[in-house]
């Protein structure tokens, strides 16, 4: 599905393996919007290709490598011999981002952008292999190097990919997913071209790898993360009516992408830094989310500023979404004591705060972002302050 923020999907054609490369990429922009995917990036060497695609997201790197058959091979033959290749390509793009040299990566929105290792310790390997007359297989099996590479390496027939990525439609969804997956791989036989199976497999798995992983405060907490997995992971959660309120917090993300040229490199880490925040919540949470502010825009037709405050403890983050009649200099300084208070009453390292007028014609937003701590003069000054967020009504901001 085409949404806010994407670039147009492939046109029919073109050379059999850059045409799959180019849909493989389009699916990569559904969970991760188009400014966290590198298409074709450059090796270290003059004239190479880093990757058939590469997602850098939070501290996660994902390299994507894609085969497409050609001609009557046996397909499980053919698939070996690609699957070889395609890992030890994953193998070099895996060296280059550790300590192999990559200093910068260009990226067709915001230009040539310094590379920093360190900021991406994770590497997640995944190979798409696009075949007319598939036949199922287990990768690992055939290619048993896979699981001796260093880090996890997912491969998925081309359909299957698009289905995943459907899905899968954020960045925390589709990152949960491949670990998930990553977790339970030792325990089960997954097969290429039957990823619905292999998504069926993982789910009884659920509730230990969240026990293992998540730390919930409460059993309830538990059961409503393994419930919301599940409803996604099904594909339960494509059907569901409420799924429009969820696109509401796809168009910030895509509104906070929005570039003007020439490109500044300040403007630039707070764009990713703000779509970054946004793009870590799961559709259920969008919808949840979406709904509320959209509910909060039409009461906003009163006059009066509305808002309210999402914490993710998990990430030690939180926002403060906004919805208000006031002009835009006014809406930005309600919105930067907002989010100040925000940050200080729950104690995150990062606070965003997002501004919107009430629902009518035409939508615009205005951002604000804090990330380390709070300078003592201004806690001081705003546990002077009732809370806003216990209070009703209209509220006077310090001045």
């Amino acid at each position: 599905m085409d949404r806010y923020g994407m670039t147009s999907p492939p046109e029919v054609g073109g050379q059999p393996g850059e045409y799959e490369e180019r849909w493989t990429q389009w699916y990569l922009e559904q969970s991760f919007f188009r400014d966290f995917v590198y298409r074709n990036p450059k090796g270290k060497k003059k004239g190479t290709e880093l990757a058939d695609a590469l997602v850098l997201f939070s501290d996660v790197a994902l390299l994507v490598q894609v085969k497409a058959q050609c001609g009557n091979h046996d397909p499980i033959s053919w698939a070996t011999e690609k699957l070889l290749d395609a890992l030890k390509q994953l193998k070099t793009t895996h060296h280059q981002l550790g300590d192999g040299g990559i200093t910068k990566l260009d990226h067709e929105v915001y230009g040539t952008a310094p590379f920093a290792p360190a900021k991406y310790p994770n590497h997640l390997g995944i190979i798409v292999l696009a075949q007319e007359n598939p036949q199922p297989f287990d990768a690992a099996t055939v290619v048993p190097e896979i699981l001796a590479a260093g880090f996890p390496v997912h491969v998925f027939s081309l359909r299957d990919f698009n289905m995943i990525a459907d899905r899968f439609d954020t960045a925390g969804d589709f990152i949960t997913f491949i670990e998930f997956r990553t977790d339970v791989m030792p325990r089960e036989q997954f097969i290429v071209h039957e990823e619905e199976e292999n998504i069926q497999r993982i789910i009884p798995h659920l509730r230990d790898v969240l026990i293992r992983h998540m730390s919930p405060s409460t059993s309830e907490e538990l059961e409503k993360t393994v419930a919301a997995v599940s409803a996604t992971a099904s594909g339960r959660m494509l059907s569901s009516p409420e799924r429009r309120f969820g696109f509401a917090i796809d168009d910030i993300i895509a509104r906070a992408h929005d570039v003007q040229e020439p490109v500044d490199p300040g403007r630039r880490r707070q764009n990713m830094a703000v779509a970054e925040l946004l793009a870590w919540l799961t559709r259920g949470r969008r919808i949840s989310l979406g709904k509320r502010l959209v509910q909060q825009s039409q009461r906003a037709q009163d006059g009066s500023p509305h808002y309210f405050v999402h914490v993710q403890r998990e990430r030690s983050a939180a926002c403060v979404y906004l919805s208000t009649s006031e002009s835009r200099p006014e809406r930005l300084a309600r919105l930067k004591f907002l989010v100040a208070y925000a940050q200080m009453k729950h104690g995150v390292d990062r606070c965003l705060g997002v501004a919107t007028e009430p629902v009518g014609d035409g939508r615009s937003y205005d951002f604000a972002l804090r990330e380390g701590p709070l300078p003592e003069e201004l806690v001081a000054q705003l546990m002077n302050l009732d809370d806003p967020f216990g209070t009703v009504g209209p509220l006077d901001m310090p001045k």
